[in-house]
């Protein structure tokens, strides 16, 4: 889909800018997920869902997150971008899924709901609440 493509570069430019990278290192695979090249600095998969799944409708959903610099403020300033560009292309809310200790506490922290203990997500309009607070 086109959108998707759209989200894609968005997520690709701004990790190109954040992490100053000359080529682009996002793609966009058949079943909708965007990933990352395989790289030192960076590890993403987002899933991106529109209809109801054991998450919400309208889903961002994060798979995998992690940066080669850890507690340096780069997972907030990603949730910051991507709660942006979900309202952009019309996703309700942000997931994270099959969350560790470190990223489960990161969810809470920001106000992300349990689904079953180990998937968490939350309302785009809470996190820009959020982030507008702080």
């Amino acid at each position: 889909m086109i959108e998707y493509e759209e989200l894609r570069a968005d997520i690709d430019r701004y990790l190109m800018e954040r992490f100053k990278y000359r080529k682009s290192l996002v793609r966009l695979t058949m079943d909708n997920i965007i990933t990352t090249r395989r790289n030192s600095r960076i590890d993403l998969y987002l899933r991106i869902r529109r209809v109801e799944s054991r998450f919400p409708p309208d889903c961002l959903i994060i798979a995998r997150l992690g940066f080669s610099k850890e507690r340096t403020g780069h997972g907030t300033h990603f949730l910051r971008f991507l709660t942006k560009v979900a309202r952009k292309y019309g996703f309700n809310h942000i997931g994270i899924e099959c969350a560790n200790d470190k990223s489960g506490a990161f969810a809470k922290k920001l106000g992300f709901r349990s689904i079953d203990g180990e998937n968490f997500a939350i309302a785009t309009i809470n996190l820009i609440s959020y982030f507008s607070m702080e």
